[in-house]
């Protein structure tokens, strides 16, 4: 009688077979996988410049370019605050070149009108210049690339306090703790004045133009509060910049810039201390201690400008009587050059 085939050993045999089998095709998919990541890779590299020769990969049939299937051209401007503007550039061009009329137009759409900035404490406004940025982008050429906007500021408010000057011949140190607090230094006007040095006796002594008084170049002349034979008289840039960078701030000394390069340190966002003239006179002269002929406008005193407006007027933080004021380029220019146009800046 022949042995029969037990049946558990029999199941056994054939789950071994369906497992054999299942690796087998488990094999077959992660090849085919494999491979087709392959190919995929190499028609990628393909079409992006992996072959010197710009020919297919072995094996593969080589995509075909129509002009509508080209890779867009596109010009990226760079904006205020991290922002940009993308520009198609194929539709611009024409055989092979950028039309520029079209460029120009194409800009002015895609720049906005303005852009608002802080810079500390002062807030300036800045409009696109669409012919500039036009003229930038046709330089980059018809392949695109990347330009930055050109922007130029048009206005600027920096924030000030408002301050009064404690005595008739104190507007020098007013203005200066004025001025010093927008570049975020806050110090009392009658700290500055007790810190300013002096020139020359309280009051003049002798006659007539030899006279001896202080040098206002040199230190503070008088008495602040204007009691006295002459009234008092005041101080130049050089000593109140003493006593700011003892204070921490470096000035910078403006006295007979051009009314411009004021004008260009506001837009910057930097505030200016300026020496006016309220009055063609009375003027007057003796000599300093040290036998130098001073002559002077009894009309002097400062104010600070902390902004231009879109217009072009000039916003004035007068400390006569602790006042904000707006006053035209014309006025300010005239009443700066009465005081030989002197001023200090952040």
């Amino acid at each position: 009688m022949s042995a029969q085939p037990r049946p558990h050993a029999a199941r056994a045999g054939s789950e071994g077979r369906l497992r054999r089998a299942g690796a087998a095709r488990a094999r077959r998919r992660r090849r085919a996988v494999v491979a087709l990541a392959l190919s995929a890779i190499a028609v990628t590299l393909w079409l992006f410049g992996g072959s010197s020769r710009g020919e297919a990969p072995a094996g593969l049939i080589a995509p075909q370019r129509s002009a509508a299937q080209a890779p867009d051209r596109t010009l990226r401007i760079v904006l205020a605050r991290r922002r940009e503007a993308m520009l198609s550039l194929t539709p611009l061009t024409r055989q092979g070149q950028l039309d520029s009329r079209a460029l120009h137009a194409a800009v002015e759409r895609a720049l906005p009108d303005t852009a608002r900035l802080r810079h500390g404490d002062a807030r300036v406004v800045y409009r696109y210049d669409t012919s500039a940025t036009a003229r930038a982008a046709l330089a980059v050429g018809p392949d695109g690339g990347i330009v930055t906007a050109v922007r130029r500021a048009e206005s600027a408010t920096i924030a000030a306090p408002v301050i009064r000057q404690a005595e008739r011949n104190t507007c020098e140190t007013a203005a200066l703790s004025i001025l010093l607090a927008t570049a975020g230094v806050r110090v009392s006007q009658e700290r500055l004045q007790r810190q300013l040095p002096r020139s020359g006796p309280l009051d003049p002594r002798g006659s007539g133009s030899e006279r001896v008084w202080g040098d206002p170049e040199l230190g503070y002349v008088g008495r602040g509060s204007g009691g006295g034979a002459a009234g008092g008289f005041g101080v130049y840039p050089g000593p109140v910049a003493a006593v700011a960078k003892r204070n921490g701030t470096a000035l910078s000394d403006l006295t007979r810039a051009s009314p411009r390069r004021v004008y260009r340190r506001l837009l910057d966002g930097r505030a200016v201390m300026a020496w006016v003239g309220l009055s063609e006179g009375p003027y007057d002269e003796w000599r300093s201690p040290r036998g130098r002929r001073v002559r002077v406008n009894f009309g002097e005193h400062t104010v600070v400008l902390t902004g231009v407006r879109r217009d072009g007027s000039l916003r004035i933080v007068n400390p006569l009587q602790g006042t904000v004021e707006i006053w035209s380029r014309r006025k300010f220019e005239a009443m700066w050059s009465l005081l030989g146009r002197r001023a200090l800046s952040t």
